[in-house]
């Protein structure tokens, strides 16, 4: 069992995840324009579906996404910066 503590300090909620439930991140760096990922959205915590739109080696530890239903207002997907330490392989039988 793992313990969490929510990164938000207002709501001091620890909880107490099962072992079978937490996903080891690693250093996958070859991602492929395409593939599928779980990567953090920007200025969160949480892991959000999306797609790969541009791959390193030449970003500098980041990875261009488009994030799954993340549209303006004219219903354009833009890409997002997100580090390489910071998007996975979606786990099997999530997507």
């Amino acid at each position: 069992t793992y313990k969490l503590i929510d990164e938000d300090i207002s709501s001091n909620q620890i909880y107490k995840i099962p072992e079978k439930q937490v996903v080891v991140l690693n250093k996958e760096s070859k991602w492929n324009r395409g593939d599928v990922v779980y990567a953090v959205y920007p200025d969160t915590t949480s892991f959000y579906e999306s797609t790969v739109s541009s791959a390193p080696p030449s970003l500098n530890g980041y990875v261009m996404v488009q994030f799954k239903d993340d549209w303006d207002a004219n219903g354009v997907t833009h890409e997002k910066a997100v580090l390489l330490a910071h998007v996975m392989k979606v786990p099997t039988g999530r997507r």
